[in-house]
């Protein structure tokens, strides 16, 4: 008998508790005493325009309350060691900025932490990782890859209604690139003999097929609206957690979003929203790998979702170099844009996909 080839050991975490709907959030201190959190000190993250009026609701008895102006490594490490002995929990209450310093205040204090999401402009809201820039910035002060998923989510739908409309639009395109990320791994599958789970791929497909076949209620900005964008969000980061990357829903349109946010450091101009560069970087994309692309931007049209780089205030030369610069930012990443642009091909995206 020849011996059994067993695959790795796997070990994802997912959240314990997941609440989403209206008036989610008065079920907080429910919440905590259900994960044994009730009684230890929490610090609560806010951010300056937006959670203030929230705290009472909350009702944590005994929390710290900081606001976050700016999202830093050096704000995060600092607040790390203000309360190294004191917070046994962390709450983070606000938008992506909020929930990424959040995730990986609780990464290097090793705590728990609760995310509630303000606005379902991305992913992040329930998966383990932070975006890539704030990994980078982390890793110039020895801090390895931040891996925390939130312990709880508590998605108000009611509050997430409130915020702009423009940002559960770039939720939306967040999803829309889940395709492409999909396609991407699946490549690498093909070319590298890359490691692939099928549930995870499956999950984070179909997140992006819930808003596609939903359009028609997405053109409303309602409850329920909210709720089926909140609702796929938190399937792609579970996505996440169980293909221990954040393979599953981040591919080359990812890439060509981190590569206008280091642009948009180095020459000072305004990033538009995460996922309103991803929607973009979906519809090339989409090209280079043979897909429907024109009904991806059909599709997004129809919602008001810029499909032109004019819409987001962004340069064409910037979309062009953005493209060529997209694969060094995660050389490691394998995507369809790794044999690298050359510049003719990338303006020739940029025209035929009326992207500039």
């Amino acid at each position: 008998m020849g011996s059994m080839q067993y695959k790795s050991l796997e070990m994802y975490e997912i959240p314990r508790v997941v609440v989403f709907g209206p008036n989610a959030i008065n079920k907080v201190p429910e919440i905590l005493s259900k994960i044994n959190l009730n009684g230890l000190r929490g610090l609560i993250l806010i951010g300056p325009h937006f959670g203030k009026h929230l705290l009472d609701k909350i009702g944590c008895r005994i929390c710290d309350v900081e606001e976050i102006n700016e999202l830093s490594p050096e704000g995060i490490i600092s607040l790390a060691n203000k309360y190294a002995n004191t917070a046994d929990y962390i709450i983070a209450l606000g938008g992506g900025k909020i929930i990424d310093f959040g995730k990986a205040l609780a990464h290097i204090m090793n705590v728990p932490y609760v995310s509630i999401p303000t606005i379902a402009s991305h992913d992040g809201i329930a998966s383990p990782y932070v975006s890539h820039v704030l990994q980078v910035d982390l890793n110039k002060y020895g801090i390895g890859k931040v891996h925390k998923s939130p312990i709880a989510i508590i998605a108000d739908t009611s509050i997430i209604l409130e915020a702009p409309r423009r940002y559960l639009l770039a939720g939306v395109g967040e999803l829309v690139g889940k395709l492409i990320a999909v396609k991407d791994w699946e490549f690498a599958v093909r070319v590298k003999g890359e490691e692939f789970s099928e549930y995870a791929a499956a999950l984070a497909r179909d997140s992006a097929l819930i808003a596609l076949r939903n359009g028609s209620k997405l053109r409303v900005h309602n409850e329920e609206s909210v709720r089926i964008v909140v609702k796929a969000l938190l399937g792609c980061g579970v996505a996440m957690a169980i293909a221990g990357s954040s393979r599953p829903c981040s591919g080359s349109e990812h890439l060509f979003s981190h590569a206008i946010d280091i642009l948009a450091r180095e020459k000072g101009f305004r990033p538009a929203l995460h996922g309103e560069q991803v929607a973009l970087g979906a519809i090339m994309m989409a090209y280079l790998h043979g897909m429907k692309w024109r009904k991806i931007r059909t599709f997004l049209q129809g919602l008001n979702i810029p499909v032109t780089a004019k819409e987001l205030g962004l340069d064409r030369d910037i979309i062009i170099e953005a493209l060529m610069m997209a694969p060094n930012v995660r050389p490691e990443r394998f995507t369809i844009l790794s044999t690298g642009l050359s510049r003719k091909a990338a303006e020739n995206i940029v025209e035929t996909t009326g992207i500039a």
